[in-house]
């Protein structure tokens, strides 16, 4: 295990956490949001509960063979940390020291307010630091500026561009 059973890594505004059983219900209310979707990126076939239920089964160990996955909960809202969404570096290579990062605002009132910028600093931190990592990569549709002005901001330069490489919402994207 990577990541001590309870332990959180703090960001400014954020902490990220092990994945709770608890987390599933939201994680798949947001993940079948239509507008969810069109940021992150992935196809966006209809996720069960028990699918959810499964994901954070799959991803509990936090480990180098399944990767990193935790929730991220906003600090600065309340009493009590809200969860707004997850966060994962999987393609972990001890050997090559590289992975990549995904990440997902699902809580529609936490977009565009520098929670996702706050988490993927948070993260990179981990993997740079106490994970020893080389390299984080990532992915993004060409269409969210956002996102791209985000990572850029963390330290992300871009690299490449695949050309029309993803279908959604009926036409061809670039992928960044």
């Amino acid at each position: 295990m990577l990541l001590p059973r309870n332990a959180g890594l703090i960001g400014e505004r954020v902490r990220l956490r092990p994945l709770e059983e608890g987390d599933a219900a939201s994680f798949q209310q947001w993940f079948n949001d239509a507008e969810t979707l069109r940021w992150i990126g992935t196809v966006g076939y209809q996720i069960s509960l028990a699918g959810e239920e499964q994901f954070i089964g799959d991803h509990h160990q936090n480990d180098w063979e399944h990767g990193v996955a935790l929730a991220i909960e906003a600090t600065d809202r309340g009493d009590q940390p809200v969860l707004i969404g997850n966060i994962v570096l999987r393609g972990l290579s001890a050997e090559h020291r590289h992975a990549e990062v995904g990440i997902g605002i699902g809580d529609t009132e936490s977009r565009g307010r520098g929670y996702g910028e706050d988490a993927m600093r948070t993260l990179c931190r981990y993997g740079f630091e106490d994970l020893d990592l080389h390299r984080i990569e990532l992915t993004t549709l060409a269409y969210n500026v956002r996102a791209v002005r985000s990572y850029e901001q963390v330290g992300f330069v871009l690299e490449g561009r695949r050309r029309e490489h993803r279908y959604k919402g009926g036409r061809y994207w670039d992928l960044l």
